[in-house]
């Protein structure tokens, strides 16, 4: 049998703190492949070897591209991607925080429909994604990401105490908190709290809870709780608030959305999988 068509390692230990796992992914010249991807918390750094990947917003057409390489901020609404030929690379997926001390680039200057991930490395780096592809391995890859990765740590921007609780806050009430209360809590204004998650996040807290929100509505409605309840845990409004966020995010509703849907062939392709965790 040959390889399976997606391979996850975590990062070595120094990484992890930043680095949320490597992904290696190679689809055959078969029929068009189609993935759907969700809006998404982390940041990804994808290194495309083979056939373009054509990506379509689904909610924001002028974020349409068609690209190998590709580095992203926090998906806040949906896009389709597809390709017809061999599609075969390396994805890094990192904390928002983590890309912004690793790459040292203020994660706002991410926000543009392609950023090719080749920009964001210093000069010392800039043969990385050949080497990627050259690698005789999987193994090799990612030991050639740990170690190049780790070279970018030390000299990187440190998180603002204020930006890593914010961020830890958000997670664990899966968002369902607000920006003046987090900001009340880390005692410093909203406008500063906003400032920094620009910089060091690329988005909003307040965007950041709506795609936490989100993806824990999308988990419960695929674990096929009825909508009213869904909206109920999530801390929306009502079902017609859940109804609206939810088509706001994918151009679709709640129940015109398959359940359990694939995602993105360079990450696990679960719509229930954990935030932070590849299952």
């Amino acid at each position: 049998m040959g390889a399976p068509p997606l391979r996850f390692r975590p990062p070595g230990p120094r990484l992890r703190p930043h680095v949320l796992g490597y992904f290696g992914y190679h689809y055959p010249p078969h029929s068009p492949q189609r993935r759907l991807l969700f809006p998404d918390p982390a940041s990804t750094v994808v290194f495309g070897f083979d056939a373009p990947v054509h990506i379509v917003g689904l909610v924001e057409p002028a974020r349409t591209v068609s690209c190998r390489s590709r580095a992203d901020l926090p998906f806040t609404t949906a896009l389709l991607g597809h390709h017809q030929g061999a599609v075969r690379g390396v994805a890094v997926r990192l904390t928002p925080m983590g890309a912004h001390r690793l790459f040292g680039v203020a994660m706002h200057e991410w926000d543009v429909p392609h950023l090719d991930p080749a920009h964001l490395l210093p000069y010392a780096l800039r043969h990385l994604p050949e080497r990627l592809e050259a690698a005789p391995g999987w193994p090799e890859q990612c030991r050639l990401l740990d170690e190049q990765l780790g070279r970018l740590l030390d000299g990187g921007p440190r998180t603002a105490p204020e930006v890593d609780w914010a961020w830890r806050e958000l997670e664990l009430r899966r968002g369902r908190t607000t920006v003046r209360d987090l900001a009340a809590t880390t005692h410093c204004s909203v406008r500063h709290l906003e400032r920094r998650f620009r910089e060091q996040v690329g988005r909003s807290p307040g965007a950041i809870a709506r795609i936490l929100r989100f993806r824990a509505a999308l988990r419960l409605r695929d674990s096929g709780l009825p909508p009213g309840l869904v909206a109920e845990r999530c801390g929306f409004h009502d079902q017609a608030h859940y109804n609206h966020v939810f088509k706001a995010a994918t151009g679709l509703t709640p129940t015109q959305l398959p359940t359990a849907v694939p995602m993105n062939w360079s990450t696990q392709g679960r719509a229930n999988s954990p935030v932070w965790a590849p299952t």
